[in-house]
């Protein structure tokens, strides 16, 4: 993953995507007007930050990627596996409510997810000529967000999976995510195979989760060809100076966004 600039604004893109040509990103948080807690390139429109200044961060990273304002769909996110096929605009609103996960085979259309240590899974077929953008928290992954992108891209598209470039975007890491007994059982539950990904901690009864490598796995498992998947290897927790982080910051503060288009 590579880290670009542009009239201030910073961020990264895949190089397996870029290569491809897909026009994409995953924002920091630098660059934009928000101030406090927001500083500054805010994307969260729930956030609590000021209406306007969020608009203004939109057009700066818009105007950046060479993307149309108002072309974006935007997620409204609630840890669940829900994904949806979308072919127009919903401007800075949700399009729909309920959703965690973007595709479109639809040119312009910018499929735009959020992000505070959360893992951003971006897509793209390049035969189908299709992209998807799914938000996966650690429930998302448990629930195998990833793999579930790949069949609803099979259903809606006919895509192939070996077909499919992913990128497993910057997010906490493993180091930085000491979960309880009951989240790594959960994890154990619905996906076995992450109990290789799953750590014990120097804590009683607590562990630590590989949410990278369990995204990856999922998306091996549902016939990715592992040359294309890229892993960005960055840790929302620890870059304070590039990234918001739930964990770190807790309530009040920005998002980053991921957005992809075709």
């Amino acid at each position: 993953m590579g880290i670009l600039v542009k009239n201030g604004i910073k961020y990264f893109v895949f190089e397996n995507l870029s290569r491809a040509g897909v026009r994409h990103a995953f924002s920091t948080r630098v660059g934009g007007v928000s101030s406090g807690v927001y500083a500054s390139l805010n994307l969260g429109l729930k956030s609590g930050d000021d209406m306007a200044a969020l608009r203004e961060n939109y057009r700066l990273i818009c105007d950046a990627l060479g993307f149309d304002v108002d072309g974006i769909v935007l997620s409204s996110q609630t840890h669940s596996t829900n994904i949806c096929a979308f072919g127009a605009p919903g401007g800075l609103k949700p399009a729909r409510e309920d959703v965690d996960g973007l595709m479109t085979n639809v040119p312009g259309l910018v499929l735009a997810t959020y992000y505070a240590d959360c893992v951003p899974l971006f897509f793209y077929d390049p035969r189908a000529r299709v992209v998807a953008n799914s938000h996966a928290g650690w429930r998302g992954c448990a629930q195998n967000m990833a793999g579930k992108t790949i069949f609803a891209m099979q259903k809606q598209y006919n895509c192939r999976p070996a077909d499919i470039l992913a990128g497993i975007g910057p997010s906490i890491s493993v180091k930085n995510f000491e979960v309880g007994k009951e989240v790594a059982d959960i994890f154990k539950k619905e996906l076995p195979f992450s109990d290789k990904f799953i750590y014990n901690s120097i804590s009683v009864n607590k562990y630590y989760v590989d949410l990278w490598e369990i995204c990856r796995e999922s998306l091996l498992e549902a016939g990715v060809k592992p040359e294309n998947i890229e892993i960005a290897g960055l840790c929302t927790y620890e870059r304070a100076d590039l990234f918001y982080s739930h964990r770190r910051d807790g309530i009040p503060r920005g998002n980053m966004a991921g957005m992809i288009s075709l």
